[in-house]
């Protein structure tokens, strides 16, 4: 009876460290389980780029991580591809730059098809479609600029200067012009696009641009540069070009003088 006893006794404890174990594993699994996903690879030394899901502002969105760097943030679909479908897309691109050794200097705000893309030398990276542009609330040369530059620091590369950005995008299509600014008399009133005016907003109005045309505005003289957003009508006076807003006179050190001769650099494709 001692030996029956003594061996279910045995059992009993046994079974009991067995299923302890199988919970302690279970409880140790759930509180390493990771918080990012890595889709190229396990070990970030071995693969730089990684896919994960991030959070901003509250949204849970996938973002792309170069050397430990969130380079930029998937906020849309666009293309028949969900968000996480851009994503991976996105990080077999930059993989491939990486692993083709293609220098971080090359990586460049450009346009494609009509948008806003950034490239590594001829491979397309990521286009920066509407969605992306308005969810993030900039324009989206901006963006393409923010994020190629976020590309060149993570690889090791140095960001590219906003005015040589501009004159990448512009494509070398330059025009010499006679600028004005006008200001106070019309700020609170609508433009001919049907926004309210700001004088304190980088804007101009151009007689046959069309509205929302970015335009690299380059005083010579000070060697200031401005990039301004087309929503209105004018100048109306013979042998001027644009009309800028005060703040975007005053970034090129022409609000005093009233006019100036400038240079005009369409960004488009």
């Amino acid at each position: 009876m001692k030996t029956k006893a003594h061996l279910a006794l045995t059992v009993s404890v046994a079974a009991v460290l067995v299923l302890g174990g199988f919970l302690a594993l279970g409880s140790f699994l759930k509180s390493t389980a990771p918080v990012a996903v890595t889709v190229l690879a396990q070990s970030p030394l071995e693969q730089p780029v990684q896919l994960r899901w991030g959070k901003d502002q509250g949204q849970e969105l996938p973002e792309i991580v170069i050397n430990g760097n969130v380079v930029l943030r998937i906020r849309s679909a666009a293309g028949g591809f969900s968000p996480w479908q851009r994503g991976e897309l996105v990080a077999s691109r930059l993989q491939k730059v990486i692993s083709d050794k293609t220098s971080p200097n090359s990586v460049l705000p450009g346009f494609e098809n009509g948008q806003v893309v950034v490239r590594a030398g001829p491979e397309l990276i990521v286009t920066v479609d509407d969605g992306s542009a308005k969810a993030n609330r900039t324009p989206a040369p901006y963006l393409a600029l923010f994020w190629a530059n976020n590309i060149r620091r993570s690889l090791g590369g140095s960001p590219l200067e906003m005015e040589e950005a501009w004159q990448t995008l512009s494509r070398g299509r330059t025009m010499a012009a006679r600028a004005s600014w006008y200001g106070p008399r019309f700020h609170g009133r609508p433009t001919a696009s049907g926004e309210i005016y700001d004088q304190n907003v980088y804007t101009a109005a151009h007689r046959t641009l069309p509205f929302g045309t970015l335009v690299l505005v380059t005083n010579p003289t000070t060697k200031k540069s401005v990039l301004v957003r087309i929503n209105d009508r004018g100048p109306f006076i013979p042998g001027r070009s644009i009309d800028l807003s005060r703040a975007a006179a005053r970034a090129i050190g022409m609000e005093q003088a009233g006019v100036a001769d400038i240079q005009m650099a369409i960004i488009g494709p």
